[in-house]
């Protein structure tokens, strides 16, 4: 079994952690998740809650995924009888939770969904809807 050194990168933020496969690893054209070069396909749960106030809606929870996972959280809004969607990128890393608190500002929204999804794959992880929409 091959282990992939792990560095640390220093910011003003903090401590970051990447994964980093060995120069070995990489021309072994293998890949850390299976041992004939097939990626192994992360699996995602999680929930997600989402509320409206008077100045838009807020979507609050967590989501956990087995492999490093790229998310997206897609918020539709309803102001003024009309939909507005916005799209936010996050990154999973492997078996650790994303805690997720996005507010999309909207004066006088009525109603809001979220619903989080695996970008590669399209797959639903978490959804809330909340409020009333009009027309």
């Amino acid at each position: 079994m091959h282990r992939s050194p792990v560095r640390l990168l220093l910011s003003a933020a903090g401590v970051v952690a990447l994964a980093v496969p060995s120069a070995a690893h990489a021309a072994s054209g293998r890949s850390a998740g299976t041992p004939h070069g097939v990626p192994a396909a992360a699996s995602c749960a999680g929930a997600v809650q989402t509320s409206v106030g008077p100045t838009g809606v807020r979507t609050t929870g967590s989501a956990t995924c087995t492999g490093l996972t790229a998310l997206r959280l897609n918020t539709t809004v309803t102001a003024a009888g009309v939909d507005s969607v916005v799209s936010t990128p996050l990154t999973a890393l492997p078996n650790l939770p994303v805690p997720i608190d996005v507010t999309v500002p909207a004066v006088g929204a009525t109603a809001g969904c979220a619903t989080l999804v695996q970008a590669g794959s399209g797959a639903t992880v978490a959804t809330s809807c909340t409020g009333s929409t009009t027309g």
